[in-house]
């Protein structure tokens, strides 16, 4: 019975792992889709400012100008958010990384620990059937002996 008992735990260790790197896995991608969100702010505050250079060198009222800075303080802004927001999600991805790593480890060292209970188990069968051989040969001899 404790043979099944340790088999069920290794089996929730086995499961534990599987949904450690699922967990990890989304938080990967999830942190790749924020850094691909940071560079399209990148890249649109970039082409927002080359619009306001092409409008600039056209002429360009001083109100339109001013709407123009306010927009791009407000892209700096969102993209400063996003890569503070960024953080929490590379935190996110090192913190179930460790989770993974450490189910892992648990899980080799329940493996283990089957492996030593079954090898002490076929040990001590081996001995009690090299016992019975040894008194059944000595049997045998005596038999042999008395029979002589």
């Amino acid at each position: 019975m404790a043979k099944n008992a340790l088999q069920l735990v290794f089996e929730q260790r086995k499961k534990q792992v599987e949904q450690a790197l699922q967990t990890y896995q989304q938080s990967q991608k999830a942190l790749f889709e924020q850094r691909q969100q940071l560079q399209s702010l990148h890249q649109y505050r970039r082409q927002y400012i080359n619009q306001l250079s092409e409008k600039g060198s056209q002429g360009l009222s001083i109100s339109d100008l001013g709407k123009y800075q306010q927009f791009i303080v407000q892209i700096d802004k969102g993209v400063t958010k996003h890569q503070q927001g960024l953080v929490k999600y590379e935190h996110a991805v090192h913190r179930n990384k460790n989770l993974w790593i450490k189910a892992q480890v648990n899980c080799k060292a329940m493996g283990m620990l089957l492996d030593n209970k079954a090898k002490k188990e076929a040990l001590i069968v081996a001995k009690k059937e090299q016992l019975l051989l040894d008194e059944f040969a000595t049997f045998q001899h005596f038999q042999k002996q008395s029979g002589l």
